[in-house]
């Protein structure tokens, strides 16, 4: 059962452990530190957006933020965080096209 608290109790805790503020985060993920602050205090639930942006950008899974579920994917997710922004498009093409000729 999701629970907005809980949420953003792993939220913040994710947030601190990156030793990440969140005008840090807003300024490099667009989300406003009034969402931040209202997540981060179970105020307010987070859309699916979100949910993904602050998954990809922290390095964890979405599942993660919602559940506190870490699923075995996540040293996949670390590495894709660790490439550039500008770079992500290309390798997703590359990954698309390495699992169209295994099928």
């Amino acid at each position: 059962m999701y629970d907005k608290k809980s949420c953003g109790e792993r939220l913040k805790k994710i947030r601190t452990f990156k030793s990440k503020t969140q005008k840090q985060v807003s300024n490099e993920t667009g989300v406003s530190v009034d969402t931040l602050r209202k997540l981060e205090q179970g105020k307010r639930a987070p859309s699916v957006g979100v949910v993904d942006l602050l998954a990809n950008y922290y390095g964890v899974t979405a599942d993660y933020i919602i559940s506190g579920i870490e699923r075995q994917n996540n040293d996949y997710n670390e590495k894709f965080s660790d490439i550039p922004k500008e770079k992500r498009a290309k390798v997703e093409e590359v990954i698309d096209g390495i699992l169209e000729l295994i099928k």
